[in-house]
């Protein structure tokens, strides 16, 4: 055996230690695999919309706009049918515009607005209320994935939040800068998801006390979340059906 060698396995043994005590330090917020894996439940969850307004959904290029608009208020319902307290950014000016009709129409329960001039919305006053809530998870989308959105959920996941990124109702004005944007928080430790997963994440069962309100979005949304016609190919035509409650 060289020399060589003999430092390689030497060097080698010291740091192995040091790497798996570096591993078993990670935060569960910057563990992706770890996060991911973990249920995300109404009474933990805090909901943010970021800059739905009228001024800057033109940006949004890679969803088509009807269908984008159907996942935004899919995404909005979330706040009213699971009661989660709600956090609604952004700000209607004349450059802005003004908030989207699905946000204002559905995002009423428990929901609070904070100004703010920097491009995370994750202000010091949005990091103290967050704190008295006691809640850990975060769900979160907004207009676009790879700016305001990535900024506040990066933010988030630095101060030990499980941070959720609705990618369907958030987008970006290039293919590239949104595949980029989710390997970033994904990188991060963010669970990237869809608004009909989290909805069904946090109801879980349609024979629940949320099951009425999540068939009806199921209906509602589902199929015009998607690309090219959709056909009820079930016996009776009607399609699905929520289960008796027993």
């Amino acid at each position: 055996m060289t020399r060589p060698s003999l430092w390689r396995r030497a060097a080698a043994a010291l740091l192995l230690p040091l790497a798996a005590a570096a591993c078993t330090s990670l935060p569960a917020s910057a563990d992706p695999a770890s996060a991911a894996a973990q249920r995300v439940t109404p009474d933990d969850a805090v909901l943010i919309y970021v800059d739905y307004v009228t001024g800057l959904d033109n940006l949004i290029n890679t969803i088509p706009g009807p269908q984008y608009r159907n996942n935004v208020e899919a995404f909005a319902k979330l706040n009213q049918m699971f009661k989660i307290p709600a956090v609604v950014l952004g700000e209607e000016t004349d450059y802005y515009g003004t908030f989207f009709p699905e946000i204002t129409e559905h995002v009423t329960y428990d929901t609070r607005r904070y100004n703010r001039t920097q491009i995370s919305g994750y202000v010091p006053e949005l990091a103290k209320w967050l704190k008295t809530t006691g809640r850990k998870s975060v769900i979160i989308g907004g207009i676009s994935i790879d700016n305001c959105t990535m900024h506040t959920a990066l933010d988030l996941l630095r101060d030990g939040y499980k941070v959720y990124v609705v990618v369907d109702a958030s987008g970006s004005n290039t293919k590239v800068s949104e595949d980029m944007a989710i390997l970033r928080l994904r990188d991060a430790g963010a669970v990237t998801t869809t608004w009909l997963t989290i909805m069904t994440e946090l109801g879980d069962d349609f024979a629940s006390p949320y099951g009425q309100a999540m068939m009806a979005s199921v209906q509602a949304h589902w199929p015009a979340s998607t690309i090219g016609p959709v056909m009820d190919m079930s016996p009776d035509g009607h399609g699905m059906q929520l289960p008796a409650i027993k």
